[in-house]
């Protein structure tokens, strides 16, 4: 079978590939192994969300009490939700699975390997096609420790979770350990950080970070820096952790969430031009090819920013370049809005004030930190913290920073004075919404 593109991966950037070059008139097929919809949608942003979700509302008690509400101890019935999210998921399959469909997108089921530049093989047949996009995605990183490492679950892995631990040892620093630390401990699970490194997300501005810590409620999540785990132990009734700093910690799951990396395994990449970066993710240019002519690649499979809407939009730009004669869209893939979904979130976008400095651009920072409104009558630590970076020459905002129990939300509409070049003159026109945290931003 002959196509104009074969896509392999039924992500949300191959998926929205597929589809682009479809509307453009193109011949395509999508191969996937798995279920449609990829990481976000199986064992990632979506069934974190819903997690996060879980987890906020069972914390709001206190805060819904502080009020004068007297509301009974809440119990949960974790199969019902675990049941819940599996449906949830199984209809966002069948929607991903209709989009290909109604695109006349052949669908072909199997693990996809490259023959040559030209031809795969999946299964028993071969398909031919004059170009091929890689977007298998990324899995996550295995620990490397001594033994009994089978006791050790993943990030994909805690979505099946058959019942709520009371004790949770989670190993790492990045926004996926972060995220599931602050679940699990909202939802009365004692949690137990362990990260190799001095601080956590050590790609956010500090100031931020030490603030998110400073907010957390004394001993709801203990963290243990500079240090990782060098094997694990099984009693009768514990897992025993032990640390390369000689501690140990009793526990009843751990979760090791230390990043994840590209799917390119078993690709038969071997037999093409395409080649490798020192992390096994595959090489491409601004455009996206690899050093082989017919093959590209997007979303996590190669190094580059691992979100979905980075896919989604890596997947169209593709598609109209390679299908779509008139001019494509150039995204700003410099200042990309990210959140992690803390209590509070986390929401950046753009330069920190050490970034600056280290592209030698003189700026300064404006801060506000202050306890929300609505927390007005709970004896909690403030909650809020804004921050934008502004470059002195011309007063344009560089970057924006903030915690709040709305940070993701809000980051989205901030960004745009980011991407956009926006000064604080300009900034600071809007005339705020009062009452409310956000207004904040625009009077710092």
């Amino acid at each position: 079978m002959k196509y104009d593109l074969i896509v392999i991966g039924a992500g949300s950037g191959g998926v929205r590939a597929a589809r682009i070059a479809s509307v453009h008139g193109a011949k395509v097929a999508i191969v996937e192994n798995n279920r449609f919809g990829g990481t976000c949608v199986n064992v990632g942003c979506v069934p974190k969300k819903l997690y996060y979700y879980l987890s906020q509302l069972n914390k709001d008690i206190e805060n819904y009490k502080s009020y004068g509400w007297s509301i009974p101890k809440p119990s949960l019935n974790w199969k019902l939700f675990i049941k819940k999210k599996d449906q949830e998921i199984s209809r966002l399959n069948k929607i991903y699975e209709g989009i290909l469909s109604r695109n006349k997108i052949d669908i072909i089921n199997g693990t996809a390997q490259f023959l040559n530049s030209q031809k795969i093989k999946v299964g028993k047949k071969t398909y031919q096609a004059k170009k091929f996009i890689i977007s298998t995605g990324g899995k996550p990183r295995i620990p490397n420790i001594s033994k009994n490492t089978k006791l050790i679950n993943t990030s994909d892995d805690i979505f099946s979770l058959k019942k709520l631990p009371k004790r949770m040892v989670i190993e790492g620093g990045g926004y996926i350990a972060i995220e599931f630390a602050f679940i699990f401990a909202n939802l009365g699970v004692k949690v137990d950080l362990v990260y190799r490194g001095k601080q956590i997300l050590k790609s956010f501005d500090s100031e931020i970070v030490d603030f998110l810590i400073q907010s957390t409620p004394k001993g709801k999540i203990k963290y243990h820096l500079e240090s990782q785990i060098e094997k694990v132990d099984k009693s009768k009734n514990d897992l025993i952790i032990n640390l390369t700093n000689k501690k140990k910690i009793s526990s009843d799951y751990i979760l090791s969430a230390i990043g994840r990396v590209a799917n390119t395994e078993n690709l038969g990449l071997e037999n093409t031009n395409v080649q490798l970066n020192e992390n096994k993710s595959i090489k491409v240019n601004r455009h996206f090819r690899t050093n082989d002519s017919n093959i590209y690649a997007v979303g996590d499979v190669i190094d580059y920013v691992n979100l979905t809407p980075v896919a989604i939009r890596q997947g169209h730009f593709l598609a109209d370049k390679l299908f779509n004669n008139k001019k494509t869209i150039e995204y700003d893939f410099a200042n990309i809005p990210t959140a992690v979904f803390t209590s509070p979130q986390i929401g950046t976008v753009g330069l920190t004030l050490e970034m600056a400095k280290k592209n030698k651009i003189d700026a300064y920072e404006l801060t506000t930190n202050f306890k929300s409104m609505k927390k007005t009558f709970s004896k909690t630590n403030k909650d809020t913290f804004y921050k934008l970076v502004i470059d002195k020459k011309d007063k344009t905002i560089l970057g924006i920073h903030i915690i709040s129990d709305d940070a993701a939300e809000l980051i989205q509409i901030l960004a745009v004075n980011v991407v956009a070049g926006n000064s604080l003159d300009e900034f600071r026109k809007t005339v705020a919404v009062h009452p409310t945290s956000s207004e904040e931003i625009i009077t710092i």
